[in-house]
């Protein structure tokens, strides 16, 4: 079986000396894989790589196995991903977005789009355009389309961010209940410690560039009375706070 994700020595510094530096990495299929640290650690940067948005200066990431750098193709092939933000089309209903999404897979049809807008909870909201909805409806809407192929694992970056305090919970709720019923596997990046030590079974801390750490949240929990205090020891104990 191979690993969902396995980054291999990942570096991508930009001129102003930030991103990140020998990433290494392995996400067993199954995991909510939370990627936690501060804005500017390097989270998206690591993100946009997997996602093949951005080229490594050097290192790999492969995904089921395959490349994303020597096989693009295949590496996506069971991935699907909202990084930054999930983007609709404001004219468009919650449907006709989906459809637009679904002319990239020749299997996805009006059955399986109105199954996702089932599972996101956007059943009722079909027909409305997407500019009348709250950031919660837009970001479940990203969610429905990034689930539209099935995929295997799904990376998001930021996926509570904005949300109000319902929206968060409902959001917690979806991918529980897309591991729980598919067996899919979530990368999720956040600064929201709280929210990650909710969600993920099992956190990598980026701080300045750098994976600092990597544990269950379970193990992380039996030894510290909150992800707050863990991160903040994990932060100290490498001399950068």
């Amino acid at each position: 079986m191979h690993k969902a994700i396995e980054i291999t020595e990942l570096t991508k510094v930009y001129s102003n000396g930030r991103g990140i530096s020998n990433m290494n990495l392995t996400i067993d299929q199954g995991d909510i894989f939370g990627f936690l640290g501060p804005n500017g650690a390097g989270k998206t940067t690591a993100m946009k790589v997997m996602a093949g948005l951005m080229r490594p200066d050097r290192g790999d990431v492969k995904i089921f196995g395959a490349s994303v750098i020597d096989d693009y193709v295949n590496a996506m092939k069971h991935v699907g991903c909202i990084i930054e933000t999930a983007e609709s089309y404001p004219y468009l209903s919650a449907n006709e977005n989906l459809k637009l999404f679904a002319r990239f897979y020749p299997h996805v049809d009006q059955k399986r789009i109105d199954e996702c807008l089932e599972i996101t909870g956007l059943l009722k909201y079909k027909n409305e355009k997407s500019r009348k909805f709250s950031l919660g409806m837009k970001q479940r809407l990203g969610v429905a389309a990034a689930i539209l192929s099935k995929p295997k694992l799904l990376i998001l970056d930021e996926p509570l961010n904005g949300l109000d305090v319902e929206g968060i919970i409902e959001m917690r709720k979806l991918i529980k209940q897309l591991v729980h019923e598919s067996g899919t596997t979530f990368f999720i990046s956040s600064h929201l410690i709280h929210d990650v030590e909710l969600t993920c079974t099992r956190i990598g801390v980026v701080y300045g560039g750098q994976l600092i750490n990597v544990d269950y949240t379970h193990n992380i929990l039996s030894n510290y009375s909150s992800l707050e205090n863990y991160f903040i020891s994990e932060v100290d104990r490498n001399g950068r706070v």
